[in-house]
C-alpha cells in the first residue's frame, strides 16, 4: 500500500502515513527474519503469479514451526544447497527445482487500491478520534 504524497495532506492522511510506516517496519523486520531462514526469498521472485502466494505461505508456516520448536532449518531442506555435495547450487538449478518461470513486471494502477486506502484512512482516523469502528 502506498502512502499519501500530496504536499498539502490532511491530518487524517498524515496519521495514515504514520500508521502505515509503523506497520511497514514491523513487516520488514518479520520478513527479514523469514528471508534469513529461507534464502530463496532473497532473490527476485520469478515464480508464476499464481504460485507466489502458496510459496510464500509455505515459507511462513514452516518458519513458524521452526520458531515454535526452537529448531534451525535442516540443511537438506535448503534448495540453495545440494545435500549430496553440500555445495551451493547454480541459479538455474534452483530455478528449476522451484518451478520458477520468467514473469513480466505487473503495474497495478487500479482505482480500487486508492478506494481501499481511503477507507482504511477513515477507519484509522475515527479510531484516533475516539469514535470507534463502525
Amino acid at each position: 500500500m502506498k502512502p499519501f504524497t500530496s504536499a498539502m495532506m490532511t491530518p487524517s492522511q498524515q496519521y495514515f502515513n504514520y500508521r502505515l510506516s509503523r506497520a511497514r517496519m514491523v513487516i520488514e523486520d518479520a520478513y527479514g527474519e523469514l528471508k534469513g531462514r529461507w534464502r530463496v526469498l532473497l532473490r527476485k521472485c520469478e515464480s508464476a503469479q499464481e504460485e507466489v502466494r502458496d510459496n510464500t505461505l509455505a515459507c511462513i508456516v514452516l518458519h513458524n514451526i521452526c520458531i515454535e520448536r526452537g529448531e534451525a532449518l535442516n540443511r537438506q531442506l535448503d534448495a540453495t544447497v545440494d545435500p549430496a555435495t553440500n555445495q551451493r547450487r547454480l541459479r538455474d538449478v534452483i530455478r528449476r527445482l522451484l518451478n520458477m518461470t520468467t514473469c513480466h513486471r505487473i503495474r497495478d494502477n487500479c482505482h480500487q487500491a486508492s478506494r481501499i486506502r481511503d477507507v482504511l484512512r477513515q477507519k484509522l482516523w475515527r479510531e484516533k478520534q475516539g469514535h470507534g469502528v463502525s
